[in-house]
């Protein structure tokens, strides 16, 4: 689908953030639509993250995170890889690990690189 409506005015909604999904191949999926994800496996952006620390919050418009997006839909998809913890042990170096409330309320950490975070927190 495309994302024609109001982007185009400069208005985004915020992102969609969902738990990775993955079929009975093991193949990342979709939550929402189910349409194989594993090409799109990168950086991605969250327009408007619901960060849980106070001092984020305030700081980001948009969040970059590792993981995988769906492009079916006219709203942005976002589905971040675990960080493992707010060491993003699940990550290689450069990477912290960030509380983010996804979409369904519940809150995980999501991988973030470190520069993103000590540039908007100083």
């Amino acid at each position: 689908m495309s994302r024609t409506g109001l982007g185009r005015f400069g208005v985004m909604p915020p992102t969609i953030v969902r738990e990775p999904t993955r079929d009975s191949d093991d193949i990342p999926i979709c939550p929402e639509c189910g349409h194989p994800v594993a090409n799109s496996k990168g950086s991605q952006r969250i327009e408007k993250p619901d960060l849980v620390n106070v001092v984020l919050a305030a700081s980001f418009d948009e969040l970059v995170t590792f993981g995988w997006s769906c492009d079916r839909h006219p709203y942005e998809v976002v589905m971040p890889m675990r960080a493992g913890g707010s060491d993003a042990g699940a990550m290689i170096d450069g990477w912290t690990g960030v509380e983010l409330r996804f979409t369904d309320e519940h809150v995980r950490h999501v991988p973030v690189p470190e520069r993103e975070v000590s540039e908007h927190v100083q």
